[in-house]
Protein backbone atom coordinates (compact mmCIF):
# COMPACT_ATOMS: atom_id res chain seq x y z
CA UNK A 1 0.00 0.00 0.00
CA UNK A 2 1.33 3.11 -1.28
CA UNK A 3 1.76 6.48 0.69
CA UNK A 4 0.10 9.63 -0.05
CA UNK A 5 0.91 13.26 0.05
CA UNK A 6 -2.22 15.06 1.68
CA UNK A 7 -2.87 18.94 0.95
CA UNK A 8 -0.89 20.88 3.30
CA UNK A 9 2.67 20.16 1.32
CA UNK A 10 4.49 22.41 2.28
CA UNK A 11 7.29 21.33 -0.68
CA UNK A 12 10.03 21.73 1.30
CA UNK A 13 11.34 18.67 -0.57
CA UNK A 14 13.30 16.55 2.52
CA UNK A 15 11.05 13.82 1.90
CA UNK A 16 13.09 13.63 -2.03
CA UNK A 17 16.32 13.74 -0.50
CA UNK A 18 15.61 10.52 1.28
CA UNK A 19 12.99 8.50 -1.19
CA UNK A 20 15.58 5.24 -1.81
CA UNK A 21 13.03 4.73 -4.93
CA UNK A 22 13.19 8.18 -6.45
CA UNK A 23 9.21 8.20 -6.76
CA UNK A 24 7.91 11.53 -5.47
CA UNK A 25 7.49 14.05 -8.06
CA UNK A 26 8.20 16.71 -8.90
CA UNK A 27 11.05 17.76 -7.27
CA UNK A 28 13.16 20.79 -7.25
CA UNK A 29 14.51 21.78 -10.78
CA UNK A 30 11.89 19.24 -12.47
CA UNK A 31 9.54 20.53 -14.90
CA UNK A 32 5.96 21.48 -12.80
CA UNK A 33 7.91 22.22 -9.45
CA UNK A 34 7.12 25.87 -9.23
CA UNK A 35 3.49 25.63 -10.00
CA UNK A 36 2.24 22.19 -8.71
CA UNK A 37 0.54 22.73 -5.11
CA UNK A 38 2.05 19.65 -3.81
CA UNK A 39 4.54 16.83 -4.49
CA UNK A 40 3.38 13.19 -5.40
CA UNK A 41 4.10 9.89 -4.41
CA UNK A 42 4.59 7.47 -7.19
CA UNK A 43 2.14 4.13 -6.00
CA UNK A 44 3.87 1.61 -8.59
CA UNK A 45 7.10 2.72 -7.12
CA UNK A 46 6.53 3.28 -3.70
CA UNK A 47 7.72 0.83 -1.12
CA UNK A 48 6.43 1.50 2.05
CA UNK A 49 9.25 2.59 3.78
CA UNK A 50 8.22 5.53 5.81
CA UNK A 51 11.49 7.22 5.70
CA UNK A 52 9.45 10.18 3.72
CA UNK A 53 7.01 10.40 6.68
CA UNK A 54 9.43 11.46 9.14
CA UNK A 55 11.34 13.58 6.67
CA UNK A 56 8.20 15.49 6.21
CA UNK A 57 8.30 19.16 8.72
CA UNK A 58 4.81 19.14 7.83
CA UNK A 59 3.64 16.16 8.73
CA UNK A 60 1.44 15.79 5.28
CA UNK A 61 2.58 12.02 4.59
CA UNK A 62 0.69 8.95 5.78
CA UNK A 63 -0.06 5.37 4.51
CA UNK A 64 -3.01 4.97 1.93
CA UNK A 65 -5.03 2.90 5.10
CA UNK A 66 -4.79 4.95 7.02
CA UNK A 67 -6.16 8.20 5.70
CA UNK A 68 -9.70 9.79 6.34
CA UNK A 69 -12.67 10.12 4.32
CA UNK A 70 -12.22 13.45 3.93
CA UNK A 71 -8.34 13.13 3.09
CA UNK A 72 -9.08 9.52 0.26
CA UNK A 73 -9.07 12.17 -2.78
CA UNK A 74 -5.37 12.83 -2.46
CA UNK A 75 -4.53 9.00 -2.99
CA UNK A 76 -6.86 9.70 -6.45
CA UNK A 77 -5.34 12.83 -7.15
CA UNK A 78 -1.36 11.41 -6.53
CA UNK A 79 -2.68 8.15 -9.47
CA UNK A 80 -3.92 11.00 -11.75
CA UNK A 81 -0.51 12.69 -11.13
CA UNK A 82 1.51 9.90 -12.82
CA UNK A 83 -0.88 8.99 -15.32
CA UNK A 84 -0.79 12.16 -16.85
CA UNK A 85 3.59 12.76 -16.67
CA UNK A 86 5.09 11.25 -19.75
CA UNK A 87 7.10 8.13 -19.25
CA UNK A 88 10.22 10.09 -19.76
CA UNK A 89 12.64 9.39 -16.87
CA UNK A 90 12.40 11.84 -14.14
CA UNK A 91 15.67 11.96 -12.51
CA UNK A 92 16.77 12.99 -8.81
CA UNK A 93 17.94 16.34 -9.15
CA UNK A 94 21.79 17.45 -8.54
CA UNK A 95 22.20 19.37 -4.98
CA UNK A 96 25.50 21.57 -5.58
CA UNK A 97 27.17 22.15 -2.68
CA UNK A 98 29.81 24.95 -3.30
CA UNK A 99 32.63 25.10 -1.68
CA UNK A 100 32.80 27.01 1.57
CA UNK A 101 33.46 30.56 1.07
CA UNK A 102 36.57 32.43 0.71
CA UNK A 103 38.02 35.58 1.49
CA UNK A 104 41.05 37.78 2.07
CA UNK A 105 40.45 38.87 5.30
CA UNK A 106 38.95 37.54 8.49
CA UNK A 107 35.67 35.51 8.92
CA UNK A 108 32.46 36.50 6.72
CA UNK A 109 29.87 38.19 8.85
CA UNK A 110 26.33 38.83 7.36
CA UNK A 111 22.97 40.29 8.71
CA UNK A 112 19.60 38.90 8.10
CA UNK A 113 16.40 41.25 8.12
CA UNK A 114 13.72 39.19 9.67
CA UNK A 115 13.71 35.36 11.10
CA UNK A 116 10.62 33.89 9.24
CA UNK A 117 11.38 30.58 7.00
CA UNK A 118 12.68 32.55 4.39
CA UNK A 119 15.98 33.49 6.86
CA UNK A 120 15.69 29.78 8.44
CA UNK A 121 16.49 28.32 4.75
CA UNK A 122 18.88 30.68 4.43
CA UNK A 123 21.04 31.03 7.59
CA UNK A 124 20.66 26.54 7.03
CA UNK A 125 22.36 27.38 3.30
CA UNK A 126 25.16 29.95 4.82
CA UNK A 127 26.17 27.31 7.66
CA UNK A 128 26.61 24.51 5.38
CA UNK A 129 28.39 26.44 3.42
CA UNK A 130 31.26 27.64 5.73
CA UNK A 131 32.52 26.66 9.17
CA UNK A 132 33.70 30.06 10.08
CA UNK A 133 30.92 32.67 9.16
CA UNK A 134 29.05 34.68 11.52
CA UNK A 135 25.34 35.65 11.07
CA UNK A 136 23.38 38.37 13.39
CA UNK A 137 19.54 37.88 12.21
CA UNK A 138 17.55 40.52 13.46
CA UNK A 139 13.76 40.40 14.36
CA UNK A 140 11.11 43.01 14.82
CA UNK A 141 9.11 41.06 17.67
CA UNK A 142 10.26 39.19 21.07
CA UNK A 143 10.19 35.83 19.04
CA UNK A 144 11.45 34.14 15.72
CA UNK A 145 9.18 32.59 13.48
CA UNK A 146 7.50 35.37 11.19
CA UNK A 147 4.20 34.39 10.00
CA UNK A 148 4.48 30.70 10.60
CA UNK A 149 4.37 31.29 14.04
CA UNK A 150 2.18 34.41 14.07
CA UNK A 151 -0.42 34.16 10.54
CA UNK A 152 -0.61 30.86 9.61
CA UNK A 153 -4.15 29.21 10.85
CA UNK A 154 -5.11 27.02 13.64
CA UNK A 155 -6.33 25.01 11.95
CA UNK A 156 -3.02 24.21 10.23
CA UNK A 157 -1.47 21.51 13.18
CA UNK A 158 1.17 19.95 10.29
CA UNK A 159 2.30 23.38 8.91
CA UNK A 160 2.28 25.63 12.28
CA UNK A 161 4.90 22.14 13.33
CA UNK A 162 7.01 23.40 10.99
CA UNK A 163 8.38 25.88 13.37
CA UNK A 164 10.58 22.89 14.66
CA UNK A 165 12.99 23.38 11.77
CA UNK A 166 14.08 26.71 13.25
CA UNK A 167 15.50 25.27 16.41
CA UNK A 168 18.96 23.49 14.45
CA UNK A 169 20.02 26.56 12.52
CA UNK A 170 19.12 29.32 14.83
CA UNK A 171 20.32 27.72 17.92
CA UNK A 172 23.90 27.16 16.53
CA UNK A 173 26.79 29.04 18.23
CA UNK A 174 27.62 30.64 14.59
CA UNK A 175 24.06 32.45 15.24
CA UNK A 176 23.02 35.84 17.28
CA UNK A 177 19.31 36.98 17.45
CA UNK A 178 18.70 40.43 17.67
CA UNK A 179 14.84 40.37 18.82
CA UNK A 180 12.96 43.67 19.35
CA UNK A 181 14.42 45.31 16.56
CA UNK A 182 13.29 46.66 13.73
CA UNK A 183 15.50 47.46 10.38
CA UNK A 184 14.24 50.61 9.24
CA UNK A 185 13.22 51.71 12.72
CA UNK A 186 15.52 51.11 15.64
CA UNK A 187 18.95 50.56 12.91
CA UNK A 188 19.00 51.68 9.33
CA UNK A 189 19.98 49.71 6.48
CA UNK A 190 23.30 52.08 5.72
CA UNK A 191 24.15 50.93 9.37
CA UNK A 192 24.01 47.38 8.44
CA UNK A 193 25.54 47.63 5.42
CA UNK A 194 28.62 49.36 7.11
CA UNK A 195 28.80 46.99 9.65
CA UNK A 196 28.38 43.45 7.90
CA UNK A 197 29.91 41.92 4.69
CA UNK A 198 26.48 41.16 3.40
CA UNK A 199 23.08 42.15 4.34
CA UNK A 200 20.42 39.44 3.53
CA UNK A 201 16.56 41.20 3.51
CA UNK A 202 14.42 38.23 4.22
CA UNK A 203 11.50 40.54 6.33
CA UNK A 204 8.99 38.95 3.82
CA UNK A 205 5.69 40.96 2.78
CA UNK A 206 3.93 41.00 6.18
CA UNK A 207 2.39 44.10 5.25
CA UNK A 208 -1.67 43.86 4.38
CA UNK A 209 -2.11 45.09 0.79
CA UNK A 210 -4.50 48.04 1.33
CA UNK A 211 -7.88 48.66 -0.17
CA UNK A 212 -9.40 52.46 -0.63
CA UNK A 213 -11.42 51.93 2.35
CA UNK A 214 -12.88 55.19 4.05
CA UNK A 215 -14.04 55.95 7.07
CA UNK A 216 -14.64 52.14 7.83
CA UNK A 217 -13.53 51.95 12.11
CA UNK A 218 -13.95 48.35 13.20
CA UNK A 219 -16.10 47.20 10.85
CA UNK A 220 -13.89 46.94 8.40
CA UNK A 221 -11.15 44.17 9.79
CA UNK A 222 -7.41 43.26 8.09
CA UNK A 223 -7.49 39.07 8.01
CA UNK A 224 -3.79 38.85 8.96
CA UNK A 225 -4.96 40.85 12.62
CA UNK A 226 -7.57 37.63 13.17
CA UNK A 227 -4.76 35.44 12.76
CA UNK A 228 -2.30 37.04 14.76
CA UNK A 229 -4.93 37.39 17.29
CA UNK A 230 -5.78 34.15 17.35
CA UNK A 231 -2.09 33.05 17.53
CA UNK A 232 -0.75 35.56 19.59
CA UNK A 233 -3.78 37.25 21.43
CA UNK A 234 -4.19 37.10 25.13
CA UNK A 235 -8.20 37.84 23.87
CA UNK A 236 -9.55 35.80 21.57
CA UNK A 237 -10.81 37.77 18.36
CA UNK A 238 -14.40 38.80 18.65
CA UNK A 239 -16.87 36.91 15.80
CA UNK A 240 -17.57 39.12 12.98
CA UNK A 241 -20.75 41.54 12.93
CA UNK A 242 -23.65 39.36 11.16
CA UNK A 243 -26.03 38.72 9.80
CA UNK A 244 -23.95 39.57 6.30
CA UNK A 245 -20.51 39.80 6.48
CA UNK A 246 -18.01 40.21 2.95
CA UNK A 247 -14.71 38.75 2.94
CA UNK A 248 -12.36 40.66 0.18
CA UNK A 249 -10.31 38.60 -1.40
CA UNK A 250 -10.04 34.58 -2.12
CA UNK A 251 -7.18 33.35 -1.68
CA UNK A 252 -5.78 30.21 1.02
CA UNK A 253 -5.65 33.24 3.84
CA UNK A 254 -9.31 34.44 3.14
CA UNK A 255 -10.49 30.54 3.23
CA UNK A 256 -8.85 30.31 6.68
CA UNK A 257 -10.77 33.23 8.30
CA UNK A 258 -13.93 32.39 6.24
CA UNK A 259 -13.36 29.09 8.16
CA UNK A 260 -12.43 31.15 11.51
CA UNK A 261 -15.70 32.94 11.11
CA UNK A 262 -17.97 29.65 10.42
CA UNK A 263 -16.01 28.25 13.78
CA UNK A 264 -16.46 31.20 16.12
CA UNK A 265 -20.29 32.93 15.06
CA UNK A 266 -22.10 31.07 18.28
CA UNK A 267 -19.34 34.24 20.12
CA UNK A 268 -21.52 36.75 18.52
CA UNK A 269 -25.39 37.93 20.27
CA UNK A 270 -28.13 35.66 19.00
CA UNK A 271 -29.45 38.79 16.84
CA UNK A 272 -26.01 39.44 15.51
CA UNK A 273 -24.74 36.27 14.16
CA UNK A 274 -23.57 36.15 11.12
CA UNK A 275 -26.15 33.70 8.46
CA UNK A 276 -24.40 34.47 5.13
CA UNK A 277 -20.98 35.14 4.05
CA UNK A 278 -19.82 36.41 0.89
CA UNK A 279 -16.16 35.87 -0.33
CA UNK A 280 -15.48 38.26 -3.63
CA UNK A 281 -12.56 37.42 -5.58
CA UNK A 282 -10.69 39.43 -8.41
CA UNK A 283 -10.14 36.83 -10.70
CA UNK A 284 -12.14 34.78 -12.55
CA UNK A 285 -12.69 30.89 -11.21
CA UNK A 286 -10.00 29.55 -14.12
CA UNK A 287 -7.24 31.61 -12.17
CA UNK A 288 -8.71 31.32 -8.64
CA UNK A 289 -6.16 32.42 -5.88
CA UNK A 290 -6.69 29.55 -3.91
CA UNK A 291 -5.88 26.33 -3.88
CA UNK A 292 -8.20 23.05 -4.27
CA UNK A 293 -7.35 21.56 -0.64
CA UNK A 294 -8.30 24.97 0.43
CA UNK A 295 -11.46 24.68 -1.22
CA UNK A 296 -12.06 21.55 -0.24
CA UNK A 297 -11.65 22.07 3.66
CA UNK A 298 -14.18 24.56 2.66
CA UNK A 299 -16.76 22.24 1.87
CA UNK A 300 -15.98 20.16 4.77
CA UNK A 301 -17.03 22.43 7.08
CA UNK A 302 -20.16 21.47 9.11
CA UNK A 303 -23.47 23.38 9.66
CA UNK A 304 -22.33 25.11 5.91
CA UNK A 305 -23.74 25.80 2.70
CA UNK A 306 -21.53 26.75 -0.31
CA UNK A 307 -22.60 28.28 -3.50
CA UNK A 308 -21.76 30.58 -6.13
CA UNK A 309 -22.87 33.91 -7.24
CA UNK A 310 -24.81 33.34 -10.33
CA UNK A 311 -23.91 37.51 -11.50
CA UNK A 312 -20.27 36.94 -11.00
CA UNK A 313 -18.14 35.07 -13.08
CA UNK A 314 -19.67 31.25 -13.41
CA UNK A 315 -17.06 28.29 -14.11
CA UNK A 316 -17.45 26.17 -17.17
CA UNK A 317 -19.22 22.77 -16.16
CA UNK A 318 -16.95 20.74 -18.86
CA UNK A 319 -13.65 22.85 -18.00
CA UNK A 320 -11.22 20.40 -17.54
CA UNK A 321 -9.46 21.16 -14.36
CA UNK A 322 -11.16 19.36 -11.45
CA UNK A 323 -11.81 22.03 -9.40
CA UNK A 324 -13.55 24.23 -11.66
CA UNK A 325 -16.01 21.49 -12.25
CA UNK A 326 -16.28 20.92 -8.60
CA UNK A 327 -17.12 24.76 -8.68
CA UNK A 328 -19.44 24.19 -11.47
CA UNK A 329 -21.23 22.27 -9.11
CA UNK A 330 -21.83 24.31 -6.57
CA UNK A 331 -25.87 25.71 -6.39
CA UNK A 332 -26.18 29.73 -7.55
CA UNK A 333 -27.83 32.26 -5.57
CA UNK A 334 -28.29 36.22 -5.68
CA UNK A 335 -25.79 38.57 -3.43
CA UNK A 336 -25.99 41.66 -2.71
CA UNK A 337 -27.36 43.20 -0.29
CA UNK A 338 -27.62 42.38 3.67
CA UNK A 339 -29.40 39.22 3.80
CA UNK A 340 -32.99 39.04 4.93
CA UNK A 341 -32.23 36.21 6.83
CA UNK A 342 -34.75 35.13 9.87
CA UNK A 343 -33.20 34.81 13.28
CA UNK A 344 -31.97 32.17 14.81
CA UNK A 345 -29.48 28.76 14.26
CA UNK A 346 -29.28 27.59 10.60
CA UNK A 347 -26.49 26.57 8.36
CA UNK A 348 -24.09 29.16 7.56
CA UNK A 349 -24.18 30.26 3.78
CA UNK A 350 -21.02 31.02 2.23
CA UNK A 351 -20.65 32.61 -1.45
CA UNK A 352 -18.20 32.64 -3.51
CA UNK A 353 -18.48 35.08 -6.23
CA UNK A 354 -15.77 35.58 -9.18
CA UNK A 355 -14.75 38.46 -11.25
CA UNK A 356 -15.55 40.96 -8.78
CA UNK A 357 -12.46 43.23 -8.13
CA UNK A 358 -12.71 45.71 -5.16
CA UNK A 359 -12.61 49.31 -5.65
CA UNK A 360 -13.35 50.53 -1.77
CA UNK A 361 -15.27 49.84 0.95
CA UNK A 362 -16.48 52.41 3.30
CA UNK A 363 -19.57 52.84 6.07
CA UNK A 364 -22.24 53.19 4.73
CA UNK A 365 -25.95 54.25 5.99
CA UNK A 366 -27.66 50.80 4.84
CA UNK A 367 -26.04 48.41 6.95
CA UNK A 368 -22.72 48.78 8.38
CA UNK A 369 -20.59 48.40 5.27
CA UNK A 370 -20.43 48.97 1.64
CA UNK A 371 -18.14 47.17 -1.10
CA UNK A 372 -17.78 48.93 -4.30
CA UNK A 373 -16.12 47.34 -7.04
CA UNK A 374 -14.44 48.70 -10.15
CA UNK A 375 -17.65 47.64 -11.90
CA UNK A 376 -19.88 49.69 -9.81
CA UNK A 377 -21.29 46.54 -8.15
CA UNK A 378 -21.90 47.15 -4.85
CA UNK A 379 -22.44 44.60 -1.25
CA UNK A 380 -23.83 45.61 1.29
CA UNK A 381 -22.85 44.37 4.67
CA UNK A 382 -22.82 44.54 7.87
CA UNK A 383 -18.54 43.59 8.73
CA UNK A 384 -16.29 43.18 6.38
CA UNK A 385 -12.42 41.27 6.37
CA UNK A 386 -9.74 42.27 4.18
CA UNK A 387 -7.98 39.16 2.52
CA UNK A 388 -6.49 41.06 -0.57
CA UNK A 389 -2.97 39.64 0.35
CA UNK A 390 0.35 40.91 1.62
CA UNK A 391 3.09 43.42 0.34
CA UNK A 392 6.72 44.05 1.62
CA UNK A 393 7.21 46.98 3.92
CA UNK A 394 8.70 49.76 2.46
CA UNK A 395 12.05 50.16 4.06
CA UNK A 396 15.16 53.75 3.60
CA UNK A 397 17.92 52.56 1.48
CA UNK A 398 15.96 49.47 -0.19
CA UNK A 399 14.46 49.52 -3.71
CA UNK A 400 11.12 48.88 -4.02
CA UNK A 401 9.08 47.95 -7.14
CA UNK A 402 5.73 48.61 -7.99
CA UNK A 403 4.11 45.19 -6.37
CA UNK A 404 6.04 46.03 -3.47
CA UNK A 405 9.02 43.44 -4.27
CA UNK A 406 12.43 44.12 -3.89
CA UNK A 407 14.03 44.47 -7.78
CA UNK A 408 16.79 41.82 -7.73
CA UNK A 409 18.32 39.16 -10.19
CA UNK A 410 18.67 35.99 -8.70
CA UNK A 411 18.09 37.44 -5.09
CA UNK A 412 21.16 40.15 -5.82
CA UNK A 413 18.81 43.60 -5.14
CA UNK A 414 19.43 46.07 -8.05
CA UNK A 415 19.18 49.89 -8.37
CA UNK A 416 15.90 50.37 -9.51
CA UNK A 417 16.55 53.66 -11.81
CA UNK A 418 19.78 52.25 -13.61
CA UNK A 419 19.25 48.24 -13.04
CA UNK A 420 23.19 47.86 -11.34
CA UNK A 421 24.17 45.16 -8.15
CA UNK A 422 24.00 47.20 -4.92
CA UNK A 423 27.13 45.43 -3.63
CA UNK A 424 26.29 43.41 -0.82
CA UNK A 425 22.86 43.39 -0.74
CA UNK A 426 20.64 40.47 -0.95
CA UNK A 427 16.64 40.00 -0.89
CA UNK A 428 15.15 36.19 -0.43
CA UNK A 429 11.38 35.14 0.47
CA UNK A 430 8.33 37.34 -0.84
CA UNK A 431 10.08 40.44 -0.53
CA UNK A 432 12.18 38.60 -3.32
CA UNK A 433 9.76 37.25 -5.19
CA UNK A 434 6.01 38.35 -4.66
CA UNK A 435 3.75 37.08 -1.84
CA UNK A 436 3.16 33.64 -3.46
CA UNK A 437 4.36 29.95 -2.28
CA UNK A 438 4.05 28.29 0.56
CA UNK A 439 6.50 27.95 3.51
CA UNK A 440 8.93 24.89 1.64
CA UNK A 441 8.72 27.45 -1.37
CA UNK A 442 11.50 29.30 0.34
CA UNK A 443 14.22 26.24 0.04
CA UNK A 444 14.90 26.98 -3.49
CA UNK A 445 14.46 30.03 -3.05
CA UNK A 446 17.06 30.62 -0.48
CA UNK A 447 19.38 28.65 -2.36
CA UNK A 448 18.99 30.62 -5.29
CA UNK A 449 19.78 33.56 -3.34
CA UNK A 450 22.96 31.89 -1.44
CA UNK A 451 24.86 30.69 -4.76
CA UNK A 452 24.32 34.07 -6.36
CA UNK A 453 26.07 35.79 -3.21
CA UNK A 454 29.09 32.85 -2.86
CA UNK A 455 29.76 33.53 -7.09
CA UNK A 456 29.70 37.68 -5.91
CA UNK A 457 32.22 36.80 -3.16
CA UNK A 458 34.02 34.44 -5.19
CA UNK A 459 34.63 37.39 -8.41
CA UNK A 460 35.81 39.39 -6.14
CA UNK A 461 38.19 38.06 -3.81
CA UNK A 462 41.61 37.39 -5.04
CA UNK A 463 43.30 34.35 -6.18
CA UNK A 464 45.42 33.74 -3.11
CA UNK A 465 42.65 34.19 -0.72
CA UNK A 466 42.22 31.19 1.66
CA UNK A 467 38.97 29.17 1.68
CA UNK A 468 37.07 28.86 5.46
Amino acid sequence: MAHVILGHCCKDASCVRVCPQNCIHPAPGEDGYASTETLYIDPDSCIDCTACVEACPASAIKPEHSLTLTELPYAARNREYFAQVPAAPRTRPRVAFELPLAGPGDRLEVAIVGSGAAAMYTVRELLQRSSSIRVTVYEQHDTIGGLLRRGVSPDHVGVREMIRLFDVPFGDDRVTIVPETEVGVDISIDELRARFDTVILASGASQPRQIAATGAGDEIRQAIDILVAENCGTLPPSAPAGPGCVVIGAGNVAFDVVRWAARVRDRAPVGEQLRELVILSRSAPEAAAFTPSAFYELLDLADTEVLIDRAGSVPRADADSPLLRALSRLPSTDVGGVPALPAGAGPLRIVLSFGQEVADAAKSERGAVAVTTTAGRTFHANSAICATGFTAKPIDGVPRGPRGVVPNRRGQVISHETGDPLQGLYVVGWAKRGASGGVGDNRICAAETVTQLVADLRSRAPRSASVR
